[in-house]
């Protein structure tokens, strides 16, 4: 294991144990959540290292989530013992919570998080998170040791500092778990790549063009925005010879033609959408804007003269506020198609959020 992933296991050890403590009020249980968690990220290997913790963090909740999901009806598997630590009264709260709402009243009151950050973790929206959290909050203020110390806001559980750093034991059991997974995402994706490829040959020899009656679009629409959670600075090739990235001021972009080109993010309230068009490779046109607004788009569509294509969302880790969109269709006419291009961005309930004028 390379020193710089030993130096940053070490700085979560401590906040990842106390969290996974929390979580399952069971010692044991939560050192073996930490080591999955770790192994997890550490068998990704190209994790950036700003917002390393984030998946740390996301990898440990969903992993404990994943090990209580409910039995089938009529199964009489006994749940898990909760064990409540002597010196926060308020744990024997998290024990009568359901694991969903325990793990939003664990992020949100111990460790400090907002909903938009817990949102994220657990690929939830705000507003499903907030619910669980009045819930949660309803029950601890129930309990006579609320009020005895701060608690929104990151609470600290009472009792000594955890000591700084990892097991010296633990290290080579994350570095095993970590290579299995890797072998076992290699195969995986070798699997997964030649059964795409043996279902994309008929679909590539019987293309469906797109809606314009002149039939000169080749990009087939997909059925729903694909979301991607990104991190500052992590470059995406949106497509041949295109890469797009983000950051906290902006959108990012660099085609064969325009190098190193910059949009910043509207730091406004309003639900807006700009639109962007470059040449791509050969005769293909690339399309990027920055969709902005407090509602999260579900659906991005990109209409022109050849047809109505869904399109690619990027969105940095952490919720900020808003997200880029992309897509790629082929110029068939020349530039006078770009001027009859419009994109529209829907909420999950089909309720348009924001749209373009036709582009100039």
């Amino acid at each position: 294991m390379d020193d710089e992933f030993t130096a940053r296991a070490g700085e979560y050890w401590p906040r990842l144990t106390r969290t996974a403590r929390l979580l399952t009020g069971n010692s044991a249980r939560a050192e073996r959540l930490a080591r999955a968690a770790l192994a997890e990220v550490y068998a990704r290997r190209r994790t950036p290292r700003d917002d390393a913790e984030f998946y740390v963090r996301r990898a440990l909740v969903r992993g404990f989530l994943r090990s209580r999901t409910r039995p089938l009806i009529g199964s009489r598997r006994a749940p898990e013992s909760y064990a409540t630590a002597q010196l926060d009264p308020l744990t024997e709260v998290l024990a009568a919570l359901p694991p969903r709402r325990r793990a939003v009243a664990v992020l949100h009151h111990w460790d400090g998080l907002s909903h938009r950050e817990i949102a994220a973790l657990l690929n939830s929206s705000p507003g499903a998170v907030k619910a669980h959290g009045r819930r949660a909050l309803k029950a601890l203020r129930a309990h006579p040791a609320y009020g005895e110390s701060p608690r929104p806001g990151g609470r600290s559980v009472p009792g000594p500092d955890p000591t700084p750093g990892i097991p010296a034991a633990v290290l080579p059991a994350v570095e095993e778990a970590g290579r299995t997974r890797r072998r076992s995402r290699r195969r995986t994706t070798a699997v997964l790549t030649t059964v795409c490829a043996l279902l994309l040959v008929p679909l590539a020899l019987g293309a469906v063009r797109g809606t314009g009656s002149d039939g000169g679009g080749e990009t087939t629409p997909v059925s729903r925005t694909a979301v991607r959670v990104v991190t500052a600075g992590e470059r995406v090739s949106a497509a041949p010879g295109v890469e797009l990235w983000l950051t906290k001021e902006g959108k990012h972009w660099s085609t064969p033609k325009g190098p190193n080109q910059f949009r910043p993010a509207d730091k406004g309230s309003d639900a807006t959408i700009t639109l962007e068009s470059d040449p791509a490779s050969g005769t293909r046109l690339f399309h990027s804007g920055v969709l902005q607004g407090s509602r999260e788009a579900s659906r991005v569509e990109l209409t022109t003269p050849d047809g109505t294509f869904t399109a690619r969302v990027l969105t940095l880790a952490g919720s900020p506020g808003w997200s880029v969109w992309y897509a790629e269709t082929q110029l068939q006419d020349g530039k006078g198609q770009l001027s009859e291009i419009t994109v529209k961005a829907y909420d999950s309930a089909g309720k348009l959020l924001a749209q373009t004028g036709p582009s100039s």
